[in-house]
């Protein structure tokens, strides 16, 4: 008897600690509705905003000169097919276009395929020199203050210039 009332005790604890804050959370109202979750609901696209912008590739995280050239064609407004790598964004924390043009990006990929980080430009232009970036997104402006073009000579970046919405 004393072993059932010890379950039993265990039990009810359990339930108050875990059982009950999972009964008033949001994730549980929306199983019980039946509604969309984000992964399966559709995304919204973000508009490019106008202005110039830099795209920085770096070839040595990206062996695959298919999916290298996928990358470019879809950083420059090209329809791509679906591209099966990952990839990482930095800009830098003073660049609203650049954030914005790396979220209108990676808002046109499946979910979670590309991670945008903002950082401070210049530990950004001491990534860039030294290629420990997989992909940077700047303002074509913010570019020239952390004058980015010493690292364009790298055989290593791959530069793509990109033109924002104009409309």
């Amino acid at each position: 008897m004393k072993r059932l009332l010890h379950v039993l005790t265990d039990l009810a604890v359990l339930f108050c600690m875990l059982g009950l804050p999972f009964l008033s959370s949001d994730y549980f109202r929306a199983l019980r509705s039946g509604n969309a979750d984000a992964v399966s609901g559709a995304s919204v696209i973000i508009e490019q905003p106008s202005g110039s912008y830099v795209v920085l590739l770096n070839t040595e995280k990206h062996t695959d000169t298919d999916n290298l050239a996928l990358w470019e064609a879809f950083f420059t407004g090209t329809d791509t097919p679906i591209i099966f790598e990952d990839i990482s964004c930095l800009t830098a924390q003073s660049d609203a276009g650049g954030r914005t043009m790396a979220d209108s990006f990676r808002s046109r990929l499946p979910e979670n395929q590309m991670t945008v980080h903002a950082i401070d430009g210049t530990l950004l232009a001491s990534k860039i020199d030294r290629g420990l970036f997989d992909t940077v997104i700047l303002s074509a402006e913010l570019a020239q203050v952390y004058q980015t073009e010493t690292a364009y000579d790298n055989a290593f970046v791959k530069v793509l210039y990109i033109t924002g919405d104009t409309e």
